[in-house]
């Protein structure tokens, strides 16, 4: 069953494209917490008082960047199904170990409760929607685990739009403490709705198109 909205196949290409480039470079780029002395990782306070939770949530949730996108990939699945699972279950662990690092984070989050309150939201429903995906494709849902597994990696795209609106913050010289609590919210929170409505829509657009198939049979 087919979730989504139609797209034309050139689209499809460019926006999996873009969206591997830009998972493989804040993935990858995550992963330098786990290197001795944290090389050109920025200066964080959480360096310093959480230093072993923010390895753990940094390195994982760089790795299941790394991994997310492939789950989505037809040709992968459909060539190499045993590939797909593998790639699949290191996802998983990945947010596993990243999501239940990312709530001492949260609760330790500078911006006070309301910042606290919106990165704890996501660590929670990180683990939930992924747990959620799991569950069906163990029981065989494959339409439901699909999209499950889309409001899973929207959250763990969560780590590509926080960086960058800290980019945009610091090309516009904007000082990040002037807008950091917001960031516990709009990292995460407007993409996960336009992922609902895009979903809903392209659940809207196969009802009417079943319809009209069976009305002309």
């Amino acid at each position: 069953m087919n979730i989504t909205p139609t797209s034309t196949p050139f689209a499809r290409r460019v926006g999996f494209g873009l969206l591997i480039l830009a998972s493989l470079l804040i993935g990858l780029s995550a992963l330098r917490y786990g290197l001795p002395g944290q090389p050109f990782a920025p200066p964080m306070p959480n360096l310093l008082n959480q230093r072993e939770w923010l390895v753990l949530h940094a390195v994982t949730g760089g790795l299941a960047l790394v991994l997310g996108p492939w789950q989505f990939s037809t040709r992968l699945r459909a060539r190499h199904p045993g590939l797909h699972r593998a790639v699949g279950w290191g996802y998983v662990l990945a947010i596993l170990v990243g999501g239940i690092a990312s709530l001492p984070l949260a609760l330790g989050a500078e911006g006070g409760p309301v910042a606290q309150l919106g990165f704890a939201l996501l660590g929670v429903i990180w683990l939930t929607t992924t747990a959620i995906a799991l569950g069906h494709i163990r029981a065989h849902r494959i339409a439901e685990h699909r999209r499950w597994m889309l409001r899973s990696f929207v959250l763990t795209a969560a780590g590509i739009t926080l960086r960058l609106q800290i980019g945009i913050g610091n090309a516009f010289e904007v000082p990040i403490d002037q807008y950091y609590t917001s960031l516990a919210w709009t990292s995460w929170l407007p993409q996960a709705l336009l992922l609902e409505w895009w979903m809903k829509r392209g659940r809207s657009a196969h009802a009417r198109h079943s319809s009209h198939a069976s009305a002309s049979f």
